[in-house]
This record gives structure tokens, sequence and C-alpha cells, in this order.
């Protein structure tokens, strides 16, 4: 049974003596900060984890305190790479530590001493040459190097006791719920931030191929953004990750093939606001602007769409999802018209993935297959709302725009 959803206004312990001591700022680009306190042979040892941008200082510094008390020393901060927002507070706890020791990479550390930190405190990743780091308290930490995921010197960190993977930014991800546990609906936010800033799915097949081998008991990923995945995704997550296209991939993405959905999209706006209703599009572009933690997926110039910020699929799913969802039923027939019509105009294919359905043996297996094997049944007409990961496009557009 998945457990419920924690409170995570204070510190939220996500295994024995690791706490994840991050905000939630209910925003879609959520940071996180990790404690982990070792205890054995009579010493205890605190170790900070990624710890986070300057705005979550004073709230991470007051979990810390919950958990440890208010006399509490840290004695080592780990850092995965460089990125303001995963490590700018080790500037701030040093200054309130002097003794802080500090672990990193020598390609990150080339650039996080910059902010400030004492050279003489620092430890590189690559003098631990058994590739662990050995506690006084007896425990390990295994270091796992993810280069290029998404910076040269990034390094995961593994707690072989607790069985957690710290992964800093790889399975990071955009959120809708400030909920700190993941669910399968968190794919879509791990697919769009790492379309943008992983460079290439060579180093994301080569990260997960060494987890796989190095760490395959795991029971919790824990990145430095988004939501803490549990053992039962952690699959899921990794095989999905593993094949996604991102970066320099989507460049080979045909211009003739972006340009077209552009167009196509823009046609479907021009139609609906000349016939249909103008506050249909002014809604459904406000609906892509960003909060301001993280880019919008859609370039948008005098009230149109002028460029994409991520793949093709995922621009076709985010773009028909909003606007269905924006439609009255009144509305829908009408707009049905448009979206058929302008695809084709465009020669745009009206077919999309099937969903990886955890309740059935068969994945990516179409609609119209699993109604022939007696798997499924047909949904009513217009009662739900677009989904483009469950049904094909025409059939969606019968369901939600029939009458």
């Amino acid at each position: 049974m998945t457990p419920s959803q924690p409170d995570y206004s204070g510190p939220v312990e996500i295994a024995k003596d690791i706490y994840w001591v991050g905000n939630r700022t209910e925003k879609n680009f959520e940071s996180n900060a990790y404690l982990r306190i070792f205890r054995g042979n009579g010493k205890q040892f605190n170790l900070l984890i990624d710890p986070g941008p300057s705005p979550d200082f004073n709230i991470i510094a007051e979990k810390i305190e919950q958990v440890l008390g208010a006399d509490y020393h840290l004695d080592l901060v780990y850092l995965n790479h460089q990125d303001p927002d995963v490590c700018i507070n080790t500037v701030y706890f040093q200054r309130h530590f002097p003794k802080l020791q500090i672990v990193t990479s020598e390609d990150t550390w080339r650039l996080v001493r910059f902010y400030g930190l004492k050279e003489k405190q620092f430890i590189a990743t690559e003098n631990f040459k058994t590739g662990k780091i050995k506690v006084k308290t007896g425990h390990q930490l295994r270091l796992i190097p993810t280069p290029y995921a998404h910076f040269r010197g990034a390094c995961a960190l593994y707690d072989e006791e607790q069985k957690v993977l710290f992964t800093g930014d790889l399975f990071g991800g955009l959120t809708e719920t400030a909920d700190l546990y993941a669910e399968k609906d968190y794919w879509e936010g791990i697919k769009t931030f790492h379309q943008i800033y992983m460079p290439t799915n060579l180093a994301l097949k080569k990260a997960v191929q060494d987890f796989r081998q190095q760490v395959g008991e795991m029971q919790i990923i824990a990145s430095q953004h988004g939501k803490i995945i549990r053992e039962d995704l952690i699959d899921y997550f990794m095989d999905k990750l593993e094949s996604l296209p991102v970066g320099l991939d989507l460049k080979n993405e045909s211009r003739i093939i972006i340009e077209n959905h552009i167009k196509a999209f823009n046609d479907i706006l021009d139609n609906i606001e000349k016939t249909v209703d103008p506050s249909i599009v002014s809604t459904l572009l406000d609906s892509f602007k960003s909060d301001g933690s993280f880019p919008n997926n859609f370039v948008i110039k005098n009230n149109r769409i002028y460029s994409l910020k991520v793949a093709v699929d995922g621009a076709f799913e985010m773009f028909f999802s909003e606007l269905c969802n924006i439609l009255t039923p009144e509305q829908k027939p009408a707009v049905r018209t448009i979206i058929i019509n302008s695809l084709a105009d465009w020669n745009i294919a009206t077919e999309t993935p099937c969903p990886e359905d955890s309740d059935s043996h068969q994945e990516n297996t179409s609609a119209e297959d699993m109604l022939e094997e007696g798997q499924n049944e047909p949904p009513p007409a217009g009662d739900a709302p677009l989904d483009f990961e469950k049904k094909e496009l025409d059939n969606l557009l019968d369901d939600l725009m029939g009458d």
C-alpha cells in the first residue's frame, strides 16, 4: 500500500536517520535538501546533501535545528554539482560552522570555489580511491559519477545502509503539486526538465546503467529537484529515462515537422479566435506561461506560438490537453472540426502513444487492440478530460467533443 503524502512544513524522515529538510514554494520548480545523521562507534556525524538555493536557507536551517537541536553542528556538505540552486547555501553554513568540510568532484570545485568557499576544507571525490566514503561511525557512502548529467563533474551519492540514492538533477522534474513523493504522473515533469537541461541521452543511459550495476537494491531516489521516488516506481522511471531523447537529440527532429506543428497550433488558435470565442485563445496561452520558477515550454510572441522549448510530442500533448480542458461542452463540436482540419492541412498524424497500464501485462497497446482482447470497455462520450496517454487522438476528439 502506498504511504500517504507527509506534511512537508517540517522535516520529513524519508529513511532511518535521513531527513528531507528542503522547502516547498508551491511553484513548478521545487528544490530539495537532505540531512543524513550517522551514529556509531560512540560518535555522531552530520552530513548535509545539496543544501539548496539562498531563498531557502532560513527554512532549511530551521528544519535541521528541529532534527538536531538548537546547538547542532554540521560536519560535512556533499555537492552533486556547482549550480547555485544546488549548493549556494554551503557558503552560509560554512560561515556558521567554520570547520565544515566539503566533498565534491574536482570539476565541480573549480567553479564552486568562486562562491567563497574555503579551499583547505575541500575534499575531492577523486581522492576516495575505492569509490567509497568511509565515515568514522562505520558507515559507507558510494560515489557514482554521472558525467554530463547534466554537468561534467556531477556525481551521485549512494547510502549503502539505507539504500537511498542522491542524484542531484537526475530524476528531478517540474511539479504540479507540492507533494513530496512521486506518482506515475510525475514522469511528464521529469521529461520536460531533462529535455531542456540534459545534453544527450548518452549521458542518461550511462548514468542509469551505472545505477543498475552498482546499486540495484536501492529503495529511494532522492533528487535535488521535484519529488522523491520510492521503490515501487524506481524501475518505471529508470526505464523511461534511459530511452528519453534530450538536448542535442531533439535537434534531430525535422525542422519542417517542428514548423508544421507550430503552424497547426496557430491555425487552430486563429480559427478558434475568429469563429468560436477569442477568450479561449487568451486563456490557453496564459496557461502556458511559467510561474517564474522555470522557463516556458512554448515561446509566445504577438499572442501566437513562436517556437517550442520541448519535443514535438510533448508540445502536442500539452497543447491539446490544456485546450480541451478549457472548452465548454457547447464549444467542443466546433473546435473538433477546427482541430481535425488543421491537423490534416499540416499532415500531422493523429495517433499518440497508449498508456503503460500498471494493471495490465501489455504495454504500448492501442486502445483498439485492448478492446479486441476484451481488456477494456469503451469510455462514455463527453465525460472525461483529455488524456493523451490513454486514447488515440481520433477517439479523444470523439469522446471529448461529442454531443
